[in-house]
């Protein structure tokens, strides 16, 4: 059996067994964001998952008991969060134009940077090394980062719009973003 997660505008965070062709709810979380569940990653054990919602928290959840493990406040809609290939940190983005490191164990804040100068960041991703990432926002610019140095090495310009995702290829060859404008771009991934 396989299992898929959903979240909501109403911020119910759902995990659904599939099996087959059929699709069965199997709970909701009991405890749920105020706001719009805006991205939900799952760790690679399939025993955890983090949600991230325009409330402006996330949520890390423990899968097999559907209950909270640790929760981060912050004073932004959360657009976009990454799990660090370690899994021992997660990376959010959003509306206050930060890049923001916590712990997963407790959501203690590890680190900020400012991750744009003009408009939310929308989309974010984490190379499979855990080296660099990559963002995209509101400025229309995909920004490619260290992780550890928390350092912009790259910037690309070329959508009309806003970026709304941005995803970097499992071989690292290519970064490939979407733009509000119905854009999408590949981009050399320069590391």
């Amino acid at each position: 059996m396989k299992h898929i997660i959903s979240g909501g505008g109403e911020g119910e965070v759902r995990v659904w067994t599939v099996s087959g062709c059929n699709w069965r709810l199997k709970g909701a979380m009991k405890e749920k964001h105020k706001g719009a569940v805006t991205s939900i990653k799952v760790r690679r054990n399939d025993q955890e998952c983090v949600s991230a919602s325009k409330d402006g928290t996330c949520i890390v959840w423990d899968l097999e008991q559907m209950v909270r493990h640790a929760i981060v406040f912050a004073n932004t809609m959360f657009k976009a969060i990454c799990y660090n290939p370690a899994e021992c940190q997660i990376i959010t983005a959003g509306t206050d134009r930060k890049i923001v490191y916590w712990e997963t164990f407790d959501g203690g804040q590890i680190r900020e940077l400012e991750g744009s100068g003009r408009g939310s960041i929308d989309g974010m991703d984490i190379s499979t090394d855990g080296t660099h990432f990559v963002t995209g926002g509101a400025d229309k610019e995909v920004k490619v980062w260290k992780y550890n140095e928390g350092q912009e090495t790259h910037v690309g310009k070329g959508h009309g719009g806003g970026i709304t995702r941005v995803k970097i290829c499992p071989n690292h060859k290519w970064i490939v973003s979407i733009g509000t404008d119905g854009s999408v771009l590949r981009w050399k991934y320069p590391h």
